[in-house]
C-alpha cells in the first residue's frame, strides 16, 4: 500500500475487493451458485489471465501478512495489543495508538534472549571462574557461558577434577565437563599399570607371537612380563617390569608405620617429615611415589634384589617373601628344592 493511500482491513474478501473490485467478483463467482453465476454479466465471467494473477497475489500476501503478525509475541499496555522486541533489542518507546513498539540495538556487553519490552538490556553478569574457560562469548542474544576446561568437570557450582582411575582400572566412560571419569576393573586378559584419568585397559602382549617365553603371568593391574624380565631401565623412566615391580609392592597391605620405615630405608626420610604430607586414602600413590623417587637416585639400574634389600631394611620381610616368589620364581623354586634336598 502506497504511503497516503488508506490501508484496506478485514477478511480477504474484502481486501480484494478493495484493490481490485473485478478480482473481488472472481471471488465471488467462485461462491456462486450455477443461477447466480448466469445473472452475472458474461464480460465478468471470462476473467483474463492478469485479474487470476491479481488474485492469486493478493490471497498470498495477505495469508503472509497475518502469519508474520501472529508470529511476533505480544502484551497488553493501557488497553492496547503492542508487540515486543526482538532478542537483541530493548523497548525504547511504548506503543501507541499512531506506532507501535519502538525498540533499539543492545551496548555492548549487554544483552536480551528472548522476545521482551524491556526498558533497558541485560549486562554480561556471567564471568568464568578457576579452571573455566569461555566456551561462547557475550553477544547481543546471549550471557557469556564458560565450560571447565579438560580434566575438570562442573560440580556443586566448581570445577571438580576428573577421577582417576587406579592400577587395575580403567576408563568405562571418558569424563565431560559435566560429567566425572567413569572408571571399570580390568577384564580378564587386559591390565592398566597407571592412575589415569584418560587410559583404558589394554590387552596383555602376547609373548609367543614376539618370539619370547611367558616370565610372569599379566594381573589387571600390569602386563604379561616376556622372559628375560628383569627390571631396568634409565632414570627417567621406568620399563613395564619396574612398574609391574614398584606396583606389586605398593598394592600390599603395609601400614602406616611400616611405610614410615619404608620411607627411611629409601630416602632417609623422618616420620615427622612424611606425616606432613601423609594421606591415609592414597597410601598406595605415596608408596609409588617413594620408590620412583629412589629409583631416580640409583646411579645402577634397578633390580629386584635391590628393591628386597631395602624391603629387609625396612622390616617388610611377608612382602620380601611375596615378591620373591611372583618376580623371582626360579631362584625361589631353586631355593625350596634345595631345602627339600638338604632336608630329606
Amino acid at each position: 500500500v502506497e504511503r497516503g493511500v488508506s490501508k484496506p482491513r478485514g477478511n480477504p474478501l474484502s481486501v480484494i475487493q478493495h484493490l481490485n473490485p473485478l478480482a473481488g467478483r472472481c471471488l465471488i463467482q467462485l461462491n456462486c451458485t450455477a443461477h447466480q453465476r448466469e445473472q452475472l454479466p458474461a464480460s465478468e465471467m471470462n476473467l483474463s489471465k492478469a485479474s487470476l494473477f491479481t488474485l492469486v497475489s493478493v490471497i498470498v500476501i495477505y495469508i503472509s501478512t497475518e502469519k508474520c503478525k501472529a508470529s511476533v509475541p505480544t502484551f497488553q499496555h493501557e488497553g492496547l495489543t503492542c508487540s515486543r522486541c526482538p532478542p537483541g533489542q530493548h523497548m525504547t518507546l511504548h506503543c501507541t495508538k499512531d506506532h507501535d513498539t519502538v525498540c533499539a540495538p543492545c551496548s555492548a556487553n549487554h544483552y536480551t534472549q528472548f522476545w521482551n519490552y524491556l526498558k533497558k538490556c541485560q549486562y554480561c553478569n556471567n564471568f568464568c571462574k578457576e579452571n573455566q574457560n569461555v566456551k561462547h562469548e557475550c553477544n547481543a542474544t546471549h550471557n557469556r557461558v564458560c565450560e571447565c576446561k579438560d580434566g575438570y568437570f562442573w560440580e556443586y557450582e566448581f570445577c571438580m577434577k576428573q577421577k582417576a582411575c587406579p592400577p587395575g582400572y580403567g576408563v568405562k566412560t571418558a569424563g565431560t565437563p559435566y560429567s566425572s571419569t567413569v572408571c571399570g576393573k580390568c577384564a580378564q586378559g587386559f591390565f592398566s599399570s597407571v592412575t589415569s584419568a584418560t587410559a583404558q585397559c589394554k590387552r596383555h602382549t602376547n609373548c609367543t607371537e614376539l618370539g619370547l617365553k611367558l616370565d610372569i603371568p599379566g594381573t589387571a593391574w600390569h602386563d604379561n612380563l616376556c622372559s628375560p624380565c628383569q627390571p631396568h631401565g634409565s632414570e627417567e623412566d621406568s620399563t613395564e617390569c619396574e612398574k609391574a615391580l614398584f606396583n606389586f609392592v605398593a598394592r600390599q597391605n603395609i601400614g602406616q608405620r611400616k611405610v614410615f620405615s619404608l620411607g627411611k630405608a629409601l630416602l632417609n626420610k623422618t616420620r615427622k617429615s612424611m606425616l606432613q604430607t601423609w594421606n591415609e586414602k592414597e597410601e598406595q600413590q605415596q608408596i609409588m611415589l617413594l620408590l620412583l623417587k629412589w629409583k631416580m637416585q640409583q646411579s645402577a639400574n634397578v633390580t629386584a634384589e635391590a628393591l628386597m634389600k631395602i624391603l629387609r631394611a625396612a622390616k617388610l620381610n611377608k612382602v620380601v617373601k611375596k615378591l620373591s616368589r611372583k618376580f623371582l620364581r626360579q631362584k625361589f623354586n631353586a631355593v625350596q628344592e634345595s631345602c627339600a634336598v638338604s632336608t630329606n
